[in-house]
């Protein structure tokens, strides 16, 4: 796509589907997988069951992109141990204008925990085995989430592991979305135990990140990237966020999405005003949405009404001015060049 506007017929439709008519992403995620089992029991996180977490799941897709449901979105992040099975999509009655995504990653930091991260594939799949399931399976986009940062240990493993999936992303002509998400260093902050010393590093460590994983070497079709201040602390340690959005803009070199990180709803829809304001294409967001429905009783009133005004809040905001995916390119659609044909 990078080259002359042209894209390959797989990529472009599978693009077109999970973002909206005008070519913005307005995506919810519910691909959480040990997150959410802390959030179902967070006393005993590993007792929690498969068929917990299927009920959970089911709920929060139904609610949100179901064919009964009021939420405007483009598409729906579901992951690939829980969600995947015919009988279960079909249960959760999914609208056919939704666009699919499933995770490839195995859930974790695996390497040596948080400090040394080396992500892993789901069910101990090889990279390309597990892209044609995927593809298989009905999804309309992979979507990777990597532990990452340009000074980490374990750098050139995840860059990799980065590069396999673009490349089986673009032998079996599917698109490629990447999460990097920074993670501390042995003798640094921690960003959970030091968030305002961690906060000081995380604008370089996401810019930088951009920057490198964004590369076409990479494969990557769009770029799910954290937002690069902490609101909490950005006017104490003199950073404006929106610049720092729009030095992110400037080091992708492919459209790019706001995540949510798990904050709450109301800093979230902050984050995105701000990132919108900078040149993002939309948001990939899912706790920010949906956290406070999961342990309730009356989870699917919670999510019908609660969540799906959330969801439609920030839709408007997206709706109103997000930068459309194929601007980082061409000027219209139209002038994209598709390729077809052996």
């Amino acid at each position: 796509m990078r080259k002359n506007g042209y894209l390959t017929n797989g990529k472009f439709e599978g693009i077109m589907h999970i973002s909206n008519v005008k070519g913005q992403f307005t995506i919810v995620a519910t691909d959480q997988r040990g997150s959410l089992k802390r959030m179902i029991n967070p006393q005993d996180p590993k007792s929690v069951t498969r068929e917990e977490m299927k009920k959970v799941k089911a709920a929060l897709i139904r609610n949100l992109a179901g064919k009964k449901s009021k939420g405007r979105l483009s598409g729906i992040l579901i992951d690939p141990e829980y969600s995947y099975e015919r009988s279960f999509i079909e249960a959760c009655d999914i609208k056919a204008d939704v666009g699919i995504l499933m995770s490839i990653e195995a859930s974790g930091y695996g390497g040596k925990g948080a400090f040394a991260p080396q992500v892993q594939i789901f069910n101990g799949l090889d990279v390309e085995d597990a892209v044609i399931k995927i593809k298989n399976r009905g999804a309309a986009a992979v979507k990777m989430l990597v532990y990452y940062r340009p000074d980490g240990p374990t750098r050139k493993y995840q860059e990799s592991m980065v590069k396999a999936v673009g490349q089986a992303c673009e032998k079996y002509d599917i698109p490629f979305l990447l999460e990097p998400v920074a993670h501390p260093l042995e003798n640094g902050p921690h960003p959970k135990k030091d968030p305002k010393e961690f906060s000081k590093i995380k604008p370089e460590i996401v810019i930088e990140t951009a920057k490198e994983l964004t590369k076409p070497e990479y494969s990557v079709d769009v770029l799910k990237a954290e937002f690069p201040v902490n609101l909490k602390y950005a006017e104490e340690l003199g950073q404006d966020p929106l610049e720092a959005c729009r030095e992110l803009n400037e080091a992708s070199q492919v459209p790019w999405v706001i995540l949510s990180a798990g904050v709450d709803y109301e800093e979230f829809k902050e984050n995105l005003k701000y990132a919108i304001k900078a040149g993002a294409s939309g948001f990939l967001c899912g706790r920010a949405i949906w956290k406070e429905a999961v342990g309730r009783e009356d989870m699917d009133r919670f999510l019908s009404e609660v969540a799906v005004k959330r969801l439609n809040e920030l839709t408007d905001i997206v709706e109103e001015a997000a930068t459309p995916w194929y601007k980082k390119y061409v000027d219209s659609l139209s002038d994209i060049e598709i390729i077809r044909g052996e």
